[in-house]
């Protein structure tokens, strides 16, 4: 596990790489793409044991923070979705180029997901995106967000001067929720890569909406439900962190083109 800086020295994007262990590499990497926020902090414990058996079985790994979040250069007042965006493409040619890989592999877990999705578009090095209890509507999920802390969205639509809003301690600016609000994977472009996996913890109406759309649009993916603990966003005095082992499982298997049972 070697933690490091990439990307530019003023804008600084912090990397935790994990190198290969089996006896033979395998030739595609994986970068994962964390949450925000609070599920950040939970999801976070579950991102490293995930980097952990990927790189076991032979997938050079890289975890990386967003500029503006975690250990990144920038304020947290400072990111942004399409920031962030351009972040994955800039992790897959790191990776890439310190890995030796000619493809790499997605995996976004909810608004990571949405993010992996929306970079995969723009590439052509790709060998699957796994999404993983993705924020289908992100506007919903801004909405979910703001009404925990008691702020009206309506307010914001409209411009009525709500700024920026904490959330859980992290700061949600106007560019964040109007770049956030525009997500929509029923509506977004299919991911340009061999193989589009969504990994569910539970069957939810937006989860199975997705997958009706995808079908209905003859886009070739792959859904799998694997019951798992998912409440990401939930929140408790004692930032408590989620570690869903069989979809953890689950996933090293759907990357390694085994079963998934």
């Amino acid at each position: 596990m070697n933690p490091f800086f990439f990307g530019s020295s003023q804008q600084p994007l912090y990397g935790v790489y994990h190198p290969p262990k089996a006896r033979v590499p395998r030739r595609t990497g994986v970068v994962l793409c964390y949450p925000l926020w609070q599920e950040y902090m939970r999801a976070h414990r579950a991102f490293r044991q995930l980097a952990m058996l990927l790189s076991k079985a032979g997938f050079p790994v890289l975890r990386f923070d967003y500029f503006a979040t975690g250990d990144s250069g920038g304020a947290g007042e400072e990111g942004d979705v399409t920031r962030w965006v351009t972040d994955i493409g800039m992790a897959i040619d790191e990776l890439k180029d310190m890995a030796s890989v000619p493809r790499v592999s997605l995996v976004g877990l909810r608004v990571g997901a949405a993010l992996a999705a929306a970079a995969a578009v723009r590439r052509s090095d790709l060998d699957q995106v796994l999404l993983w209890d993705p924020v289908i509507s992100g506007a919903r999920f801004v909405e979910q967000v703001m009404a925990r802390h008691g702020v009206a969205t309506t307010n914001a639509a409209n411009g009525n001067g709500t700024g920026t809003v904490g959330v859980d301690g992290f700061p949600l600016t106007e560019t964040m929720r109007r770049g956030l609000q525009g997500i929509d994977l029923l509506e977004t472009s299919a991911p340009n890569a061999r193989e589009l996996v969504v990994v569910v913890s539970d069957e939810r109406k937006d989860y199975v909406e997705l997958r009706d759309r995808l079908a209905q649009r003859r886009v070739k993916a792959r859904y799998t439900h694997i019951p798992s603990a998912g409440n990401w966003d939930e929140i408790d005095k004692f930032g408590s962190a989620l570690l869903p082992q069989q979809i953890i499982q689950g996933i090293v298997s759907c990357l390694a083109g085994e079963a998934v049972s």
